[in-house]
Formats: structure tokens, sequence, C-alpha cells
């Protein structure tokens, strides 16, 4: 495999988990832990993104936040990756089609909040993105009502798996979905910038590593 792209074997369930991560933070930790549990998943692969198309405001420099997400991130199942950089893609409908073509023998399931099923409407080929590969959706306080009303909630609501079936997420065929509830750290990568931006969250970090110590 190529400088810059993460190794996966054939038959491996691999959870994509995409987003600006401006900053990283302990929520996108706990999302991820929680997908690796619960869909049966047997890596999950960080993409960060060079920008959201549907932010009007640029992220911080892609090192910054990369150098970020792994100083977080920290689990040997879980990978880290600017690999739409190395694609060129933007879109995730295209970034999926694209790994999908470099990886055939791997399964992929793309991962989100509750908020972005509620807003996933809104995104380029969304419907290519559910009937391409699973969904799996981990839900957040204040999102679950409005997700599960959301126009692709409510197109897709005869290919949604049963709670109980989450583990079969990663081997079903797409489309197919699940929404699981899981308790949540209150925390948002907004909310981090409000408070002060990066240098406040860096602060938090290192107040957190020396209570441990």
């Amino acid at each position: 495999m190529r400088q810059g792209f993460p190794y996966a074997r054939p038959g491996q369930v691999i959870g994509l988990f995409g987003g600006s991560f401006d900053p990283p933070h302990a929520g996108h930790v706990h999302v991820t832990r929680e997908a690796l549990k619960m869909f049966g998943l047997d890596r999950v692969w960080w993409l960060v993104t060079p920008g959201n198309p549907l932010k009007a405001r640029g992220p911080a420099p892609l090192a910054r936040r990369m150098e970020a997400a792994r100083a977080v991130m920290r689990h040997p199942r879980v990978d880290v990756t600017d690999i739409e950089t190395h694609l060129g893609t933007r879109a995730t409908a295209d970034t999926i089609a694209a790994l999908r073509r470099l990886y055939p023998r791997v399964r992929f399931v793309w991962l989100m909040g509750a908020d972005n099923l509620a807003q996933l409407h809104r995104w380029q080929d969304w419907r290519q993105i559910m009937e391409t590969v699973p969904v799996g959706v981990v839900a957040r306080p204040g999102d679950r009502i409005s997700a599960r009303m959301s126009p692709a909630a409510r197109a897709y609501a005869p290919y949604r798996l049963d709670g109980e079936a989450r583990h079969l997420l990663g081997r079903s065929q797409a489309p197919a979905w699940c929404f699981v509830n899981v308790p949540m750290v209150d925390v948002s990568s907004t909310r981090i910038r409000a408070a002060g931006g990066w240098s406040a969250a860096q602060e938090r970090r290192d107040q957190t590593g020396a209570q441990h110590q």
C-alpha cells in the first residue's frame, strides 16, 4: 500500500469516522470506542478532512489537526489518517467510492453522530452513501428526535437494523444502518473553539494528564 494509506487485511470490517477534528476531543474518542464495540468493527480509521464543504469557516491547518488527533486517539485498533488529501476527494461519497476501489476486499462502515444523520440529506450524493456501505449512527444528547425524523432516516426506514443486531452491521449488505444510544461525553469542537479554541483545549488536556500522573 502506498505511503499515507493505512493497511487493511482482506475481510476486515473497518469503520470510517470522518470529520475536521477542529480540534479533536474526548467526545470523538468516546464515539470511536463505542463504535468498535457495538458494530463489530475490526478497526476504525479517523479521516481527518482537508476541509468541510458544509462549513463556511476553514479549519486549522491539517498538520496541526493530525498531530492533535494522534495525541488524543490512542488505541491499537484505530488509525488516524489524512487519506482524503492523498485521494484528492472532498465529498464523503467520493471518498467511500475511492476507498472501495483501493481496498476491494475490505468491508467499510460509515460512522456518524446522530446530528449528522439529521442533516445527511444535505450532503452531496447522500443516497449513494446509504446504498454503498452500512452506516452506524451513534446518538448524542439532544440529537435523537431530529435524527430519527430526518429525511434520510425516513427514506431508509425499512433498512434499519434493530439495536440488538448492531454487531451484524459490518457484515450487512447496504443499504443497512443502525442507530444506537450511548452515554455521551458532553463536549464538542464548536464549544471548545467558543471557550478559547485550541490553546484552551490543550491546557485542559495537560491538566487532565497531570491529574492522572
